[in-house]
């Protein structure tokens, strides 16, 4: 029955931004909301205990954790510690009141950790339909960001704006729709180079460095790096980590503090963070030659941790101030005839081409860039003139009805205490 009474409520709502050509949002905090809720001063949760306090328990009561009925098979690759099971969150609390709700509603979001897999996933992963989908209150509290990520898929990774943002949304970037708090990358044992044949270890720390200094990452806390393989090969791993240890960050104007620019760097922490477990030596129920016999492999984990430090401030850390705008794409002209022109492909490829197969790499490569740049550039004009009709159809509206129907239902909304709002 409530399944279907929120069906219905949904349903209206959707007929009235339609009707209206409005989006609807609603109110998040005890500020928008004054005078809609109980204040719950019989309360000693509210009378007594401080906010401080209060965010504690809220904090404790939706954190995330390990679903006992969903736990997954300990051969599978995803299966390791933190992550026997599905992640779970209980949001009940958020249901016991009005006044729970606006101060508690951020929490989950906040502590939840969203697992994202190049390869070999866990059921409970997020992909980037479902980030695009976030709305603009859960993204602005979107918590932890782990991705398992196999070498090869990583190792291409640049520094350039939105390369990392666009492994994880395919939209078209927006100010702050990609600030996750904390950036947790991890190399699983099965993640490294020919693991299946036991071959030694070996990285190219240049995508570190990338991450470091992405401009994607400049309004994130947290950036961690876990690497892990098995005991005998710890010696190997540590001659891995020691260089990437002496990286450092780029220094960037990346953040506006009281109209100055003000610069960003990651700075690594001192204290690294290792911890060992076992598992059995039939991964993904398979057999593997180096490993037979062995019944249960260990594993040696190692995690090294960066923070968005104001060298400018040394105190200061991101949520404290404003983040800056991202810088938005430039607009394209569809109509005019040096577009195509200039990403037209040109010039046949020529028999003394095909054989020269580094030669034809590079010009496939250049080929599909200049395709990816087009369909890019043609999918924000798409959504630019979509914009462009809606607004039109919003001034529409206004002229045939004004703005008395909206007042009018601001006022219906205000009179039941109801917490939704037209969003501009």
């Amino acid at each position: 029955m409530a399944t279907e009474n929120n069906a219905t409520r949904i349903d209206a709502i959707d007929k009235l931004e339609e009707r209206t050509c409005r989006r609807i949002g609603i109110q998040f905090n005890e500020h928008e909301a004054a005078g809609k809720f109980n204040e719950q001063s019989d309360s000693p949760l509210f009378s007594l205990l401080p906010p401080e306090i209060r965010d504690l328990i809220w904090a404790f009561a939706t954190a995330p954790f390990e679903d006992s009925n969903a736990v997954f098979e300990d051969t599978e690759y995803y299966y390791r510690p933190g992550h026997t099971a599905r992640l779970r969150t209980d949001t009940a609390l958020l249901c016991t009141c009005r006044r729970v709700w606006l101060e508690a509603n951020a929490m989950p979001m906040l502590q939840a950790e969203h697992s994202f897999y190049l390869h070999r996933a866990a059921p409970d992963k997020r992909d980037p339909k479902w980030m695009s989908k976030l709305t603009e209150h859960n993204r602005r509290n979107f918590g932890e960001l782990h991705l398992f990520v196999q070498m090869c898929n990583i190792e291409h990774l640049t520094a350039g704006t939105g390369m990392l943002r666009s492994m994880f949304l395919r939209t078209l970037p927006e100010p702050g729709d990609f600030q996750p708090r904390v950036l947790h990358v991890t190399l699983r044992h099965t993640d490294w180079y020919w693991w299946e044949s036991d071959e030694p270890l070996r990285l190219k720390d240049s995508w570190v460095k990338a991450l470091l200094n992405s401009p994607d990452l400049r309004s994130t806390q947290v950036f961690k790096l876990e690497m892990e393989t098995l005991d005998y090969k710890v010696d190997q791993m540590m001659t891995i980590i020691e260089p990437i240890k002496t990286i450092e960050s780029e220094i960037y104007e990346t953040h506006v503090v009281d109209g100055k620019s003000m610069k960003t760097q990651f700075v690594l922490d001192e204290q690294v963070r290792t911890y060992e477990w076992d598992g059995p030596s039939n991964i993904a129920n398979g057999t593997w030659d180096p490993y037979q016999g062995k019944g249960r492999l260990k594993y040696h984990v190692v995690t090294l941790t960066w923070r968005l430090r104001f060298p400018e401030i040394p105190r200061a850390f991101v949520p404290e101030l404003r983040r800056a705008p991202r810088v938005p794409s430039q607009r394209v002209n569809l109509a005019s005839p040096n577009l195509m022109e200039k990403y037209a492909v040109t010039g046949p490829i020529t028999r003394e081409r095909r054989l020269r197969p580094t030669h034809l790499h590079r010009r496939r490569t250049e080929q599909f860039g200049r395709m990816r740049r087009v369909g890019r550039e043609i999918l924000y004009l798409s959504q630019r003139q979509a914009e462009a009709v809606q607004k039109a159809q919003r001034r529409q509206f206004e002229e045939w009805q004004g703005v008395g129907y909206l007042r009018e239902v601001e006022a219906r909304w205000e009179e039941e205490g109801s917490l939704l709002k037209f969003v501009d």
